[in-house]
């Protein structure tokens, strides 16, 4: 393992250390997108072993992401997204099958939305309780 590989694994070990559960379905989502974009550059270069790698690793993703899921205390948006994690999937396999590029971009972009209301609810959690402190000074 080169130097660089192993500060890399190290960095990548810390933020999932250090993560709040939000942060991790973040996380879970970036390495998805990760695993698409190198899936269609493998498709690009018709290097079908590679492009069966990377497919099977985002469905690990999704499966995990999956897992996490609360349905029975989360209601519709655990359902919803549920779902959404099923099609994904299935779209996946479909594409995989025909070597349809264009279907892994769209889940790519998909996840891509998830990903930034995940990290949009983790900053809103974090800035939360600070904005709370100032209006308790202030008010």
């Amino acid at each position: 393992m080169t130097p660089y590989a192993k500060a890399s694994n190290q960095y990548l070990f810390q933020r999932v250390m250090g993560a709040s559960q939000v942060q991790l379905v973040a996380l879970l989502l970036e390495g998805g997108q990760r695993f698409l974009f190198q899936a269609v550059q493998a498709l690009d270069r018709k290097d079908y072993e590679a492009k069966a790698r990377h497919t099977n690793r985002v469905l690990a993703i999704i499966e995990e992401l999956t897992n996490r899921l609360d349905v029975e205390n989360g209601g519709g948006l655990a359902q919803n997204l549920q779902g959404l994690h099923r099609w994904w999937s299935s779209e996946i396999l479909a594409a995989s099958r025909t070597k349809d590029a264009k279907r892994l971009e769209e889940v790519h972009r998909q996840m891509g939305e998830i990903r930034q209301a995940w990290e949009q609810l983790d900053l809103q959690q974090r800035t939360a309780p600070a904005a709370m402190a100032v209006r308790d000074l202030v008010g």
